[in-house]
């Protein structure tokens, strides 16, 4: 399942996608599931 504000990327051609609604399943590009990615925080200075 998906969750909102979720970044997802593909290992094979790099392609990023962020979710805006929820769903049920995976989210599959160039035939394999994509790897959700660990969220980064910035700090401004």
């Amino acid at each position: 399942m998906t969750n909102v504000k979720e970044i997802y990327k593909c290992n094979i051609c790099g392609n990023v996608v962020e979710v805006l609604h929820e769903g049920k399943g995976q989210l599959v590009c160039c035939g394999e599931p994509m790897q959700v990615q660990e969220k980064r925080y910035t700090r401004q200075i």
